[in-house]
């Protein structure tokens, strides 16, 4: 029996932080909180928030959107989740209402998380100057409220948009781009402090989800590592948060 106890707010944060279209998650419940990562072909998240554990174990979240909606019928108190094997039934209890879920024993967002978590540690024995064998020499500090302008760009350019970074030591930034020649492009530059990087920039291709996710970012100072054409790499130590969003090939606009 896996069980912990957590407030309404943080848990509804902690499910919607793992980005939009998430359908299943697993959660586990260890000594200091619930852990929980998710593995995609576009990136990989992993998180945790600190709550009351009765019991440790994993949590299977079968059907997440259910989770969310019977949550929005409340607004504040505690929630006591229960589940007794990871094909059990998924309860959780709330001040005044209370829900129950069948739940799977595959969950499609764990696809990739095996796969990402040995490839996480081989560039932590790296000092995460290498990912997949490829490197990694450009290192910084840059805040999430500099970066979170960049989730507003299908806003103004629209859906289904190319997006690049350009890291910039001379002028101390991460730009981020959005947009095409066609409809328009949406620039935002973010500030980045004890650089540690070769004297050019470095540049990478992604597509319209690099900029959903950093909408997820915790607040504060974060952790960036990333190269020439790479993947970029987002951690805070304090908060066990880490996000690799997975490039593709760059082509010039």
């Amino acid at each position: 029996m896996t069980e912990f106890t957590i407030t309404h707010s943080k848990l509804k944060d902690f499910l919607g932080s793992f980005g939009k279209d998430l359908a299943d998650l697993v959660i586990e419940a260890k000594s200091d909180g619930i852990h929980a990562s998710v593995g995609k072909d576009t990136h990989f998240i992993r998180r945790k928030v600190e709550c009351d554990v009765s019991q440790s174990g994993k949590v299977n979240v079968s059907d997440l959107a259910k989770v969310k909606a019977f949550m929005g019928t409340m607004k504040s108190g505690d929630l006591k989740v229960t589940q007794s094997g990871k094909a059990s039934t998924l309860h959780i209890v709330g001040p005044s209402s209370s829900l129950q879920l069948p739940t799977s024993s595959y969950i499609q967002s764990q696809d990739k998380v095996g796969l990402m978590s040995r490839l996480i540690r081989e560039a932590e024995e790296s000092m995460w100057r290498k990912w997949a064998g490829f490197p990694l020499k450009y290192h910084a500090k840059v805040t999430a409220d500099s970066l979170k302008p960049a989730s507003k760009f299908s806003k103004v350019v629209g859906s289904k948009f190319s997006c690049k970074t350009e890291f910039d030591p001379q002028g101390a930034e991460l730009v981020i781009r959005g947009g095409s020649s066609s409809k328009g492009k949406m620039f935002v530059r973010a500030p980045l402090i004890d650089i540690d990087s070769p004297d050019i920039s470095a540049r990478s291709a992604f597509d319209y989800w690099l900029p959903e996710l950093l909408e997820n970012l915790p607040s504060g100072e974060l952790d960036i590592h990333t190269g020439d054409e790479s993947v970029i790499v987002l951690k805070q130590v304090s908060t066990d948060f880490l996000m690799v969003v997975i490039d593709q090939e760059y082509e010039e606009d």
